[in-house]
């Protein structure tokens, strides 16, 4: 079974309280805000459609689910980090072991390159790193690169002293200087 992975979708968790009948607040949750939005091959559904779709299934909601109604019919994996909903979609058979390992593994690079516990201001702040390791993790919907380490060399992640200097233009530091021997 060879299945592609449409696209990958990051959603923040929203907590409100709600009335109940009985006078007690409960504390609801609600994903309702797409942070990161990444397709890696043909139409997936958009955010805004695929959000309902999977709120429609009752909680608890299992890690796949099955979207018959779509065109076409389409999977969706799911896991739920840090107050972030990461959904997968897929419209061809794809293993679903192989799917869910995906998304744990994004998460855990997500964690490494960006710093733990992963906050959507974070994603959000550090979107330019974010999408080269989408990118390089998943080519065209198939499953590349995933290992740490080869994705230190081929993601350029700017430290915190780079980013301090280069905003006060010191060459060497996110500028090109060019010498030439005038002689």
């Amino acid at each position: 079974m060879t299945g592609a992975i449409e696209a990958l979708y990051i959603y923040d968790e929203h907590k409100y309280a709600r009335a109940n009948p009985g006078r007690r607040f409960q504390l609801t949750y609600n994903y309702s805000r797409p942070i990161l939005t990444h397709t890696y091959t043909s139409r997936p559904l958009s955010a805004s459609q695929l959000l309902p779709l999977y709120q429609s299934h009752p909680a608890p909601r299992p890690n796949f689910i099955f979207l018959p109604n779509t065109s076409p019919p389409t999977l969706v994996f799911n896991v739920v980090h840090s107050n972030l909903l990461f959904l997968l979609t897929s419209s061809t058979e794809i293993e679903p072991l192989l799917a869910l390992e995906f998304l744990h593994r994004v998460i855990d690079i997500l964690e490494e390159f960006i710093g733990a516990p992963l906050l959507s201001q974070k994603v959000e702040n550090s979107y330019d790193v974010v999408a080269q390791l989408l990118n390089e993790m998943c080519d065209a919907g198939s499953i590349s690169t995933t290992e740490p380490n080869a994705l230190r060399d081929l993601v350029e992640v700017e430290g915190w002293i780079g980013k301090l200097l280069g905003g006060i233009n010191i060459p060497g530091f996110g500028q090109r200087v060019l010498f030439l021997d005038v002689g």
